[in-house]
Formats: structure tokens, sequence, C-alpha cells
């Protein structure tokens, strides 16, 4: 039997072996410090019997699936926690999101448990983690139905682990098991710490037609000190969560009414969403895009032929009928492709039309599930920066860098830091998602690649990853809750030309087939939006705030008259300002427009109103300084003129 270890070197062994023993025979430190391991990319035991040729990766602490171990293993602790001071507990699922730092496990019982309760699951997995340790073996799937027929969740998880591997992993601490695809060390003297820090609720899969189990969440690490350090991080976490700043700048809103992941859009988000729009309207204008507004529905028929229904078709809101009596279906548009298809074919093309930058920032719908819904990371409704533009296959390679040149200086703009880039390919051997044509797809994703290279960009390959019409381009960005998105892409589409009958008439007066690009510019609003309050901690450059100018007047009547001409001479020049009339104390006004993220204050007295100056705060600065009006206005039009 031969074991390829990650650095590529390959032990030999005449019979099979547990991931422990091999450990062992590269070294005794390295067996004592193994906490789990991966065995041809499936997660397993240091008890796992390996019995044929395999690649086999073992996680210390030095691995990046350390802390995942650690957290798993946590939460499994928890619900034996749980599970031995309350009868009749069900383990549902153990969470925890890689890179992220907490952990979680579901869980259903009657009654439900309260807050106070936490200090008391605190104290028994104290007491496990001191004295316990975890067993685990591989079962088939009738021991798995046997072991686990009271607790319809866990066997929900065998059988999905089963039908993945052909066998089924359970763990078991003091009599209580579950199933788990995820690594969990068996040796509870890894977890120095484990923390119990809140109680909530979560959807079993997701869904909200199905139960709501209790959900608890806490922190694991190897040490006090690393636990004090991923705190920190975690705060910070919080701290820039679009959610909790939303609460200070009023952006959006959402009502159980008008319907889960449905956005609102407030005043002050309203502004936010509008100067974006105008600078990316203008950017558009500057690379020769023309825009157009297509309908917010479109046919069953249509969705079908571009084939979006059948890959998709899960993710749309479902079709509804024309008015009374009528037999015509719509669906609410959760794609552009196939509208601009449609304006492309008003009139017959030619070779010298083409590029055609088609671009439309567009309303559309998708039916996320309401589990998934996060804020305006994660809606149902939303407006994309869409754009296709239709080119010879000589224009490809000029086009694809003109886009991303495109999306650099739009990204540069905001100062948005980027993860990392993704080349999305198809995987051959999947034979339901993508559409079959090999010569189409080895030509879309050498071409796509050729660019890149050509271009010098680092990027990853991610087989698989495609969509089904073609390969793709896609930057990745994390947000402030290490969720991983995409904020622009740019996709080659050699399909729904074909499949919509697209053509232009060459030189020598032929028809042919233009391919299609799908241009992405920073995604959708929503998300963008979302992302770009979480990386500037809600502190918007000046010319995005939704109030650049907070006037605070004090003293006469004559100097609040005075704040007026103020605000009325910043309005000619299209600067957004409020003054602050409240009977409160200076210091509660500055302090409060600090707050508030608002770029500058002014402060007007007697003395101002005499030489028609004002006397002006940086957010996030001590320093007054006192210039004359018009000197102070030039200063805020240059700062929005250049994106500052």
């Amino acid at each position: 039997m031969k074991i390829k270890l990650l650095d590529g070197s390959i032990k030999e062994f005449n019979q099979s072996a547990s991931v422990r023993t091999i450990a062992e025979t590269i070294a005794i430190s390295l067996k004592k410090a193994t906490v789990a391991a991966k065995v041809n990319g499936r997660y397993v035991s240091v008890d796992y019997v390996i019995e044929k040729d395999s690649n086999l990766e073992l996680i210390t602490n030095r691995h990046e699936d350390f802390y995942k171990t650690l957290n798993y293993t946590a939460a499994f602790v928890t619900g034996v926690a749980i599970s031995e001071l309350y009868k009749g507990v069900k383990l549902a699922k153990v969470l925890y999101k890689q890179d992220e730092l907490e952990y979680g496990i579901t869980f259903e019982v009657e009654p439900r448990i309260g807050l106070e309760e936490l200090q008391n699951i605190q104290n028994k997995v104290n007491q496990i983690i001191k004295n316990e340790s975890i067993l685990s073996k591989e079962v088939d799937l009738k021991e798995a139905e046997e072991i686990f027929k009271e607790n319809e969740y866990q066997l929900h998880l065998a059988k999905e682990m089963f039908e993945t591997y052909g066998e089924i992993t359970v763990y078991t601490l003091n009599s209580v098991s579950i199933v788990s695809k995820h690594p969990i060390t068996l040796n509870l003297k890894n977890i120095k710490v484990v923390e119990v820090q809140q109680l909530t609720g979560e959807y079993w899969l997701n869904d909200s037609e199905n139960i709501m189990l209790q959900k608890v969440h806490g922190m694991a690490a190897e040490s006090n000190e690393t636990l004090s350090s991923k705190k920190e991080i975690l705060e910070d976490r919080r701290s820039r969560d679009h959610r909790i700043i939303n609460k200070t700048l009023k952006i959006f809103g959402f009502d159980h009414l008008v319907g889960p992941g449905l956005p609102l859009w407030m005043p002050n988000g309203t502004i936010v969403k509008e100067e974006i729009k105008k600078y990316l309207k203008e950017k558009e204008w500057e690379y020769d895009y023309i825009n157009v507004t297509t309908p917010v529905i479109g046919t069953v028929e249509l969705y079908k032929k571009s084939g979006h229904w059948d890959h998709y078709g899960e993710d749309m809101f479902q079709p509804f009928n024309g008015g009374s009596g009528s037999d015509e279906q719509f669906i609410l548009r959760p794609m552009n492709c196939p509208h601009h298809v449609a304006v492309y074919k008003q009139e017959q093309r030619s070779y010298r039309d083409l590029p055609l930058r088609i671009a439309e920032h567009a309303l559309q719908h998708r039916y996320e599930s309401s589990g998934s819904l996060t804020g305006l990371e994660r809606v149902r409704a939303m407006e994309l920066t869409d754009s296709h533009i239709f080119v010879r296959p000589d224009q490809v390679e000029a086009e694809f860098k003109s886009i991303y040149k495109l999306i650099t200086e739009v990204l540069e703009t905001f100062n948005i830091q980027i993860d990392y880039l993704s080349l999305s390919l198809r995987d051959p051997e999947d034979k339901v998602k993508y559409y079959q044509d090999d010569k189409m797809w080895d030509e879309a994703e050498a071409a796509l690649e050729k660019v890149l290279q050509d271009l010098n960009i680092d990027y990853k390959k991610c087989i698989g990853e495609a969509a089904f019409y073609g390969p793709k381009l896609d930057i990745q960005i994390k947000t402030a809750q290490n969720h991983e998105i995409t904020v622009s892409t740019i996709q080659l589409d050699f399909l729904l030309p074909k499949k919509f009958d697209v053509t232009y008439i060459d030189q020598n007066q032929e028809f042919k087939t233009p391919i299609m690009i799908h241009r992405g510019l920073i995604g959708t609003y929503e998300r963008f939006i979302a992302t770009l309050l979480e990386q500037t901690k809600g502190v918007l450059p000046l010319w995005l705030a939704p109030n650049q100018v907070e006037i605070i007047p004090v003293g006469s009547k004559e100097n609040f008259e005075y704040a007026n001409e103020v605000k009325k001479q910043l309005k000619k020049d299209f600067i957004r300002t409020h003054i602050d009339l409240r009977d409160e104390r200076l210091s509660y006004k500055i302090r409060d427009a600090q707050t508030s993220k608002i770029p500058y204050q002014l402060v007007l007295g007697d003395q101002e109103r005499k030489d028609n100056s004002v006397t002006y705060r940086q957010y996030g600065s001590e320093q007054q300084i006192t210039v004359s009006l018009e000197e102070f206005k030039n200063m805020i039009v240059g700062l929005i003129c250049n994106k500052k």
C-alpha cells in the first residue's frame, strides 16, 4: 500500500494501517501532534484505517484545518453537554465555516432552553474536556439507522454521508453519538479552552418550511491567549457588519409584510446608490457602452430557450399567469442576458457595429432560501450592474482587456480589497450541468486563459465552477463576516448567441454568429454597498456620504439665519447638508455628528457670521479650522469631483 504525503513523499506499507500508525512511522512527535487527517480529500479521525493506496494529509497545529478541527470538536462536546443536562435532546448539525472563529451546534429539545442556562452548559463543557475522550468508527447505513433511529436529523446526515463515501463516520462521547463528515479530534487535551457564548435559532437545513432549531454558539482555542486574540478579531468583524453599521447610517430596511429579502432603500441608502450609479454610468459612457431598459419580467418560454429554466429553475420565483383567464405565463426576471439578446436582435447588425456593448442597471429577482438571507449581502430583489457585449471572434482578446481595465479602475476608486481572481472552468465529466459541445468549451476556455496570461494576471483555476454556457473570470472578495463573494465577473458565452440565432453580416456579406461576453461591473448594488460599508466601517468617502456637511449654529437667532444662508450656498453646488437645530450642547452635537460618520461639521457663531466664514472639523479629527465660506465650498467641490 502506497501512502502519498502532502510534501509529495511516498510511504509504503505491507498491510492496512491507521492514520495514527502512519504518523508514528514518520516521527513520534508527529503522532502526538496529529489531531485529525484528510484521506483522498475526506476528513477522518486518527483512528481511521487506510486499506489502499491513498493521499494523506496529517492535520497538526500548522495545518490550515487545525482550528476547523478544534471548533467542530468543541461543537460536538457542547452538544454532549446539552444532551447530558436535558432529557430528549436531538442533536442536529455541528457548524463552523472555513476561517471563521465561532462554532455552533443545533438541536431540538422541549421545553426550549433559555439564555440563563448557558452557564450550566459552560460548566458541563469544562468538566467534559478535562476528563473525557472521543471514539470514532465507520459504519454502514443499516447500523447507522439503528444508532440514530430516534434522531431524524442525524439519520438524514448519515444517509448523505453514505451516498458520498459509501460509509459513515460516527463519533461517540459519553454515549452520545453524531455523524460528521468534518474533522473531529479524539483527544480532548488538544482543546484547552471552550467558551459558550450565545443562544440563537436556525431552521433545519436553512429552510423556513422546516422546524426552528435552537443553536448554541461558542469559541475554542488551544490557549487563553489564542482565545483572547480570536475574540478581538471577532469583535472587529462584528463592528464591521453592515447590518450593525446600518443602525447608525440608516441605509436600508426590511418589512415582513413586504417580504423577506426584499430591501427597502431608505433616503440615505438611495443617495449612496444613486451616486454610485451616476459614477458607473459615466465610466460606461467613457468605455462606449449604450444603456437600455428592459422589462422586469419575461415569459417562461424565454428562459426555457436560454437554458436558465433548466439550470437555475429552483432559484427562480415561480411562474405566474397574466390577466384573468390568460394562459400566458411569466417569471420575475432572474437574469438579463435573454433580454439583451432581444435588444440586439431588434435590427440586423453588421461586423462594423461590433463590439456592441449593451448595459443596464437592471432589477432582478432570485428566490434565496429564508435561512440564507443576510442583510443586503444576500437578498431576493437586487439591481445588477450588468452588460452584454457582442463581439467578433477577432475582438475577444481586446474586449476582455478593455473590460478588465474598466473593472479595475472602478474597484480602485472605491478602494475595494480584492482577495483573489478565479478562472471558472467546466468539469468535462459533468454531463448534466454543462452544455455538451467540447469544441465550443475548448475554444472558450483557451481564449479566456490566453488573455489572462497576456495580462500577466494571477488567478486560481476552479474546475466545475463555470456557468452552463461558458467559462468566466470572477473577482473575489471577503466580507467582514469572512464570506467569500464575487464582486465583478467577465464570462465568455458561445452558446446563447447560437440558441437565439444571433447574427451579424461580415465583410463577405455572410451571416456569422457573434460571441457574447457577460460583464458584471460591481455585481449587485445590494451586495456591493454591503461590502463597501464593511470595508470602510461605515466611514464613506465624502462624495458618497448621504450627509456631507453637518451645520451647527450656536448663539443668536442671526447665526441660525446665517446657517440657512450657508446651506443655500452649498446646495448650489449640490453639496448635501443638514442643519442641527436641536436644543443641545455644542459638544453633544459634534459628538453626534462624529458618531453618524458625517465627513465635515461646520460650527457657525458670531465671528463666522461677521466674517462670512466657517469653522470646520473633519470626521476623525480634533482640529478645528476657520476659512472663508467660499474657500470651504471650493475645497469640498474639489474633493467630490476627485471622488475623495
